[in-house]
């Protein structure tokens, strides 16, 4: 218990400050992330067989998924991603909302997966309304932490580098290596009508405190309804040119994630391995497209 009050005292205020500004120092802001640390599932009870995998009793089948899942997962971020895991990723599968939204850090129950100090936290829906998501999710989720884990052996500033990392880059990447997870709602075609329409994702070479998980947006789609839509299509659109820039040219790919996990900045790792600039590329890849 001590050692876990110790572990808040440090870890809340990093925490605050990689978030940064504005409602990140918020009393719900903080009380989530206080939450998501008191609540991380390593409490829980892990399974049998494999030791990462922890369940919210009544969701130990849900666990059992997870794991038959898992390996599969893995082996196709770290194919993509270009290495293995830094070090094992420790997940929670919930059956209730209540245990869900005290782990996630965000008190909510609309992400259905989140991936938070490190630890994958997985959504009771995926084990009901939207079972068939799973895999995707999972494979998302692990794309993220897969990242986390290399940049967390730079200390501190691990967490610094991640956010330094554009949006875009890191949604779109995780979409992409889990064959749409997270971007299911919204098709590869209606992505591409929409940008075509001008309606594109903004196209930075850098994260900002200012905004933690945005994917942002040069021109907003005129549909706006349902909620869900904007953020999905731009998790679709980066999703979508992430995987130009490992189909056109997959040895320039490796490289770029190489710098990445080795905590290079972004718009170092791409310029030396594509010898363009991501606002480039973007151009390129609408031309590509727009010819077929």
């Amino acid at each position: 218990m001590l050692r876990r009050i110790v572990w808040i005292i440090i870890a809340v205020p990093l925490a605050l400050i990689v978030i940064g500004t504005g409602a990140a120092f918020s009393l719900p802001a903080t009380r989530h992330l206080i939450s998501g640390w008191w609540n991380v599932p390593d409490g829980l009870p892990a399974l049998s067989d494999n030791n990462l995998v922890h369940y919210e009793p009544g969701a130990e089948e849900f666990a059992r998924d997870v794991a038959k899942l898992l390996p599969a997962a893995v082996a196709r971020v770290e194919a993509v991603q270009g290495r293995r895991f830094a070090q094992p990723v420790t997940l929670g599968a919930y059956a209730t909302p209540e245990a869900y939204m005290a782990a996630n850090g965000i008190g909510s129950m609309g992400p259905v997966g989140t991936t938070l100090f490190g630890r994958i936290n997985l959504s009771p829906k995926l084990f009901s309304l939207q079972r068939r998501r799973l895999p995707g999710i999972l494979t998302h989720e692990l794309s993220h932490a897969h990242i986390q884990g290399w940049l967390a052996r730079q200390a501190w500033t691990g967490s610094l580098t991640y956010v330094a990392l554009p949006n875009w880059f890191k949604e779109g990447l995780a979409v992409m290596v889990s064959d749409g997870g997270g971007a299911e709602l919204v098709s590869e075609e209606e992505a591409r009508q929409a940008i075509s329409r001008g309606e594109q994702i903004e196209i930075n070479d850098a994260g900002s405190l200012f905004n933690l998980t945005e994917i942002r947006f040069a021109r907003a789609p005129a549909q706006q309804d349902p909620a869900w839509y904007p953020t999905v299509l731009a998790y679709r659109e980066a999703g979508l040119f992430v995987s130009y820039l490992h189909e056109s040219d997959r040895a320039a790919f490796d490289r770029m994630m190489k710098d990445v996990l080795d905590g290079r900045t972004f718009a170092e790792a791409m310029r030396d391995a594509y010898h363009s600039d991501a606002k480039e590329l973007w151009e390129k890849f609408k031309t590509s497209f727009a010819r077929t």
